[in-house]
């Protein structure tokens, strides 16, 4: 895992997804721009292995239509803490896939997962051996361990009738604890503690539709509470994506529809070289300037911050335009982006 993740992010940092074209000469294309989180990993942790540590005997798959008729013959009016082993493994799968998504992270899910615990399920266990983790990350090659120490979920429900209306409510606080464990460093590189309540209500006439149709079944309610969990931690440790949009002066020449190719396939090289090839044939200032402008914009695509620099503030002297000074303010709070994602890749 000797890659520099931070070279490889840049790839995903600049995504065009979308190609739309205006009256003027000047396109516009919009990109999806990552933003460091709050607690993401060291540059040095590309891969992980997701394991889960907070299911306790007191955990069970509960059966969706055995949990249901509970909450009806309690007249829908529950205060309790619910403990589903498949929430629990839910939430691990979720976040697993979110890492991954997010471009930053490889993600190793083992088939045995959940690791034992004899400790309570609402206390979080002392750290684990380096001998164990050790051993998790060389078993499956990872950089570090990522460990759900404790989950759960406290569901309140609440049933009203007001005349010929019928009325439920969900309320599911939800409360998790993870560790990330670098074995190599022998450190505990993070520990993320999440928790909220989503909250569910409906109405009806019909009691019947009520709770058949309209409001969620505690089961679902359970499941829809692991994953925002999975979000919430993800949101932590991933960075996080933005849309943005920049431009490119259009130039017309025999070869415009092969440039048109080169961006829509988000080859912002050789979008570059072409630029590059016009600018060497030494055209007037306006056309040069234009020019300068776009070689700063594909400079940025591909990762060259400082290039993109050094074209726009070129543009900028050769001819002045908005479209140049609205560029430069963009690329410095990019740049400064960047030094935030360095800072914590160190």
């Amino acid at each position: 895992m000797g890659f520099n993740i931070f070279k490889r992010l840049f790839g995903f940092l600049v995504v065009v997804f979308l190609l739309s074209s205006c009256a003027t000469s000047y396109k516009t294309v919009y990109i999806e721009v990552a933003k460091p989180s709050k607690d993401m990993l060291p540059d040095s942790i590309v891969t992980l292995a997701l394991m889960n540590r907070s299911v306790t005997s007191d955990f069970q798959d509960y059966p969706a239509d055995s949990l249901q008729i509970y909450f009806y013959d309690n007249e829908f009016d529950v205060n309790a803490v619910l403990l589903d082993s498949l929430v629990a493994d839910t939430t691990l799968k979720a976040l697993g896939q979110l890492l991954y998504e997010s471009g930053r992270y490889q993600v190793v899910i083992p088939k045995n997962r959940n690791i034992p615990r004899e400790s309570k399920y609402y206390k979080v266990a002392e750290p684990l051996s380096w001998d164990y983790v050790r051993r998790i990350c060389d078993l499956y090659h990872t950089d570090a361990l990522l460990v759900i120490e404790r989950y759960m979920d406290k569901i309140k429900t609440h049933y009203d009738q007001y005349q010929d209306s019928h009325y439920a409510s969900i309320d599911s606080k939800y409360n998790a604890f993870v560790r990330i464990y670098d074995p190599k460093s022998e450190t505990i590189l993070r520990q993320i503690s999440v928790d909220d309540t989503i909250y569910w209500s409906q109405q009806s006439y019909s009691q019947r539709d009520l709770f058949l149709h309209r409001l969620v079944s505690v089961k679902k309610a359970l499941i829809e509470t692991g994953i925002q969990t999975a979000i919430d931690l993800d949101d932590k440790i991933s960075p996080q994506w933005q849309t943005e949009s920049r431009g490119y002066f259009q130039i017309k020449d025999a070869n415009s529809d092969s440039l048109e190719s080169y961006i829509n396939n988000n080859d912002w090289q050789a979008a570059f070289d072409y630029w590059k090839k016009l600018y060497d044939q030494n055209h007037g200032k306006s056309l040069k300037s234009k020019l300068e402008y776009n070689m700063a914009v594909a400079s940025e695509m591909i990762g060259d911050f400082d290039g993109a620099a050094d074209w726009a503030k070129k543009s900028y002297l050769t001819q002045y335009r908005q479209q140049t000074e609205n560029y430069l303010y963009t690329l410095k709070r990019r740049i400064k982006v960047i030094d935030q994602f360095k800072e914590i890749s160190n």
